[in-house]
């Protein structure tokens, strides 16, 4: 129940929807999409959306959900977060596999392709990733929220 619950959140609270080019960021509706979902063995789940400039951030426990909402980065943090979501090179990328024990990260990005459609490629790294582009990004990550959600300490 609570998935469906963040599934329908994710939907519903991203924000505009805009496209992956920080110098032009808003009126495609039909643009590049990321999540980056953290989930534990106990639980705990973080889930972040970026379209373009803006990212959504949520996180659930045992006990609580929280979302934290959208907010809209820097042409500057946005650049960089596309190029860090660029270095995990996910076209390339093995599905993985869910990590039961450490707990498991979910990367999917979403390309639009020239029929309309969408490409979407997704992968699972455990959250003891070796991986330093991997690593990167969810550093760079637990930095924008931190600065933009006043008081929050993610642990992705």
């Amino acid at each position: 129940m609570r998935a469906l619950l963040i599934a329908l959140v994710i939907l519903a609270g991203c924000g505009p929807t805009i496209t992956g080019d920080p110098d032009s960021p808003r009126g495609d509706t039909n643009g590049r999409m990321f999540d980056f979902v953290s989930s534990k063995p106990d639980g705990t789940e973080w889930v972040i959306r970026v379209r373009g400039d803006s990212m959504w951030v949520a996180y659930s426990t045992r006990k609580t959900d929280k979302d934290l909402g959208p907010v809209t980065l820097s042409g500057k943090e946005a650049k960089k977060l596309w190029r860090l979501i660029e270095a995990i090179d996910l076209p390339e990328r093995d599905e993985g596999e869910q990590d039961e024990d450490a707990g498991s990260v979910l990367l999917r990005l979403r390309e639009p392709t020239d029929d309309d459609e969408h490409e979407i490629m997704t992968s699972y790294v455990s959250r003891e990733t070796e991986d330093e582009d991997v690593i990167d990004l969810a550093s760079f990550l637990i930095d924008l929220i931190s600065r933009h959600h006043e008081g929050v300490e993610p642990a992705l």
